[in-house]
């Protein structure tokens, strides 16, 4: 647990640093408050999981990325709740205390989406145990 937790840090920091917004091109038509200009660049529908952006192939961030990826679209809830606890404890390691919700995670790009839960059924922190818990 404690060597997961370290690898998610180390991929939020990685993941975190290597972003960077590309220049648009000078002959590139302006684009109206409000519209999309890339459909591909649109953010996805709540409760649809997106991967991460591409990493420099076979690095170690690339395969533990992939693997994330993997488990949070399995639709496995086992499998995303863990995934989305190990995010809860990082972001509690490097903060000190809680996120108020999983979109916080969303809003610090540790989480590209929150994925969607069985019906009937959402992820959420249980504020008691410090975990992320299926809840109603």
């Amino acid at each position: 647990m404690k060597q997961t937790l370290l690898c998610l840090c180390a991929l939020t920091l990685i993941v975190s640093g290597c972003r960077k917004k590309a220049n648009p091109p000078s002959d590139a038509a302006p684009v109206s408050p409000g519209a999309v200009a890339d459909p591909a660049s649109a953010p996805a529908p709540k409760g649809t999981f997106t991967p991460a952006p591409a990493l420099p192939a076979n690095s170690p961030a690339a395969i533990a990325q992939s693997e994330l990826d993997k488990k949070l679209a399995s639709g496995n809830p086992q499998l995303q709740l863990q995934v989305l606890d190990d995010l809860v404890q990082a972001w509690v390691m490097s903060k000190g205390s809680l996120p108020k919700d999983l979109e916080e995670l969303v809003q610090a790009k540790m989480l590209n989406s929150v994925p969607a839960a069985p019906p009937g059924k959402r992820f959420v922190i249980d504020p008691k145990k410090g975990h992320v818990v299926l809840g109603n």
